[in-house]
């Protein structure tokens, strides 16, 4: 079986309104898709997605550069196909671009496994669980107190049991609203804190103590992504959980965090970090560490990643941009009491309709 063909298309997509948090103000999505084809007739399907900025030139990298080196080659030599395109394309950057390009590839050949198998992708992988916990998270630093209150009344009462909001206001202001949230959810239900990089070192000590009184389960990128050593000494000091990885792009980055102690939970985004190759290899640097995963955003993928390895926690539903509110697929991933199941069809189970997102592609 050999590779006969790879379509790539990007799109740049409106959201159904703005998104706020510490750092960006989101109005649209971007989606790169990836079509492996093969001279037996299957086909693998992947994609990544970015906040409105760098999908066009992920797209052409992997058409220049990427997919010359994968054409005639055996798509299921995943690790050989990985290393390939990593090694080619590693004087581009060791993330970022390469890595969000590397990943829609990725996600293809893995589904295109699954389906050549005929296994759904979690079994593939390890099938730890049959099921996972979905958390509802808000993009929603935008909205007053009442408005966030409405919007968490309304995921309680679509089943979810877990929630994270967005903290990037006055000390005191995030401090009041989380006290909103934790009394509406009560102190049985989980509570996580997402700070998008917004802090120094000193202040985050100070936030993170402060923050302490509502329990949350972890607080998310308090500090740069790039700081190791901040993170390392919050960590030493922190009363609450801290969570990296998001914008972390390989297993070498989140070694850095693992050895110094820097993070007590990996957050791999399958669309960061390299596809589903490396997000197992940083799952099990994870769990060598005695820390949990959490995986970051792209739940249709994540559903099955969970489910694969042990050392998992709940999923996260970035309300507002899954792919179905995207209008990438006609039906959502059905979430019943807050949890989901892997689809049971070989691969991931998705199909992107391409053609019905015609109006916002983009050329590249």
């Amino acid at each position: 079986m050999k590779i006969s063909d790879i379509e790539i298309r990007c799109f740049r997509i409106p959201l159904r309104e703005p998104l706020v948090s510490a750092k960006f103000r989101l109005t649209h999505r971007e989606l790169v898709t990836v079509r492996v084809e093969t001279d037996e007739g299957v086909s693998g399907l992947g994609w990544s997605t970015t906040p409105a900025v760098g999908a066009a030139a992920a797209s052409r990298l992997a058409r220049d550069h990427m997919v010359p080196l994968l054409l005639g080659q055996d798509p299921r030599h995943n690790e050989a196909l990985w290393t390939r395109l990593w090694e080619a394309c590693h004087y581009a950057g060791p993330g970022g671009i390469t890595t969000l390009a590397i990943s829609a590839i990725d996600i293809a050949l893995w589904d295109l496994r699954g389906r050549l198998a005929g296994e759904p992708l979690y079994r593939l992988l390890g099938a730890s669980r049959e099921r996972i916990g979905v958390y509802a998270s808000g993009i929603n630093l935008h909205l007053d107190e009442a408005g966030l209150l409405k919007q968490i009344e309304g995921e309680l009462a679509a089943g979810y049991e877990a929630f994270k909001i967005k903290l990037g206001r006055p000390a005191e202001e995030d401090l009041a609203r989380c006290r909103a949230v934790r009394k509406l959810i009560g102190p049985n239900r989980e509570l996580m804190l997402d700070a998008n990089q917004k802090w120094g070192s000193g202040e985050a000590v100070q936030r993170c103590a402060m923050l302490a009184e509502v329990n949350p389960l972890f607080i998310e990128e308090p500090l740069l992504s790039d700081d190791v050593a901040g993170h390392a000494r919050l960590c030493a000091s922190s009363p609450v959980p801290v969570a990296v990885g998001e914008q972390l792009c390989n297993k070498f980055e989140f070694w850095n965090y693992v050895r110094e102690g820097a993070a007590d939970v990996l957050q791999p985004c399958v669309w960061k970090v390299g596809g589903i190759t490396e997000w197992m290899k940083v799952a099990v640097l994870a769990q060598c560490a005695n820390l949990p995963i959490s995986p970051h955003g792209a739940m249709e993928l994540s559903v099955h990643l969970a489910c694969a390895i042990p050392n998992s926690g709940k999923i996260e539903n970035i309300m507002g941009v899954s792919l179905f509110e995207l209008g990438a697929v006609p039906e959502p991933l059905p979430i019943v009491n807050g949890c989901l199941e892997p689809p049971q069809t070989p691969g991931h189970g998705i199909e992107i309709d391409v053609d019905s997102l015609s109006a916002h592609e983009v050329a590249f």
